[in-house]
This record gives C-alpha cells, structure tokens and sequence, in this order.
C-alpha cells in the first residue's frame, strides 16, 4: 500500500488544512509571566532609587525624639510616600515601553 491511502478507494481526495501559525511565536505568554513577576522587584528598586535620590540628608532634628526632616521641608514619612507614588509612576512606565518594544520585535521588519 505504498502511497495508496484508505481514501483514495472511496474516491475522495485529502484536501491540505493549513496549520494553525502562532504570530508571537509562544513567546507572549513569556512576556506575561515576566512582567507578573518581575514588577515587584521593578518596584522595589525604583522606590530605593528615588528615596535615594529625593532624600540624601534626612536628618533627626533633636537627639531624643523620632523627628527628621528631609530636603524641602518634608517629613521622613511624606518623603516615603512621595517617593512611592514616583516609583509606581515609573513602573507603570517601564512596564509600557517593555510592552511597546516587545510589539514591535513580534511584529518583525515591515
């Protein structure tokens, strides 16, 4: 039965079904779990960056108490929560050009 299929006695002939293409390639759902994953740590480190650089001198204000003051007049705290909305901001940046790149690569030369 070489190159005889069980359909060729019935008269029918085998038409080609084209095979179901992925166009990220299984790559996207990659990127998903990356972005899930790495957005904390992301996070982490922009809130350190941006406390670092917002308040280099925070300094207790009397030796007895639990007081500083930090670079325009803020508190440690108000310094803190400053500093946490900046680094959200720029993660949800980061995460949409990481985005934006990652269109592009999938998307190939045009």
């Amino acid at each position: 039965m070489f190159g005889v299929s069980p359909d060729s006695a019935t008269g029918r002939r085998l038409e080609p079904v084209p095979a179901k293409v992925n166009p990220a390639g299984g790559k996207g759902n990659h990127l998903t779990l990356a972005l899930v994953l790495g957005a904390v740590p992301l996070l982490l480190a922009n809130w350190f960056i941006v406390a670092t650089i917002l308040a280099p001198g925070c300094v207790v204000l009397y030796e007895g108490g639990n007081i500083t003051e930090c670079a325009g007049g803020f508190s440690e705290e108000q310094m803190t929560g400053v500093s946490g909305l900046i680094a959200l901001v720029m993660l949800v940046i980061q995460i949409g050009l990481i985005v934006l790149v990652s269109r592009r690569i999938r998307s190939g030369p045009q």
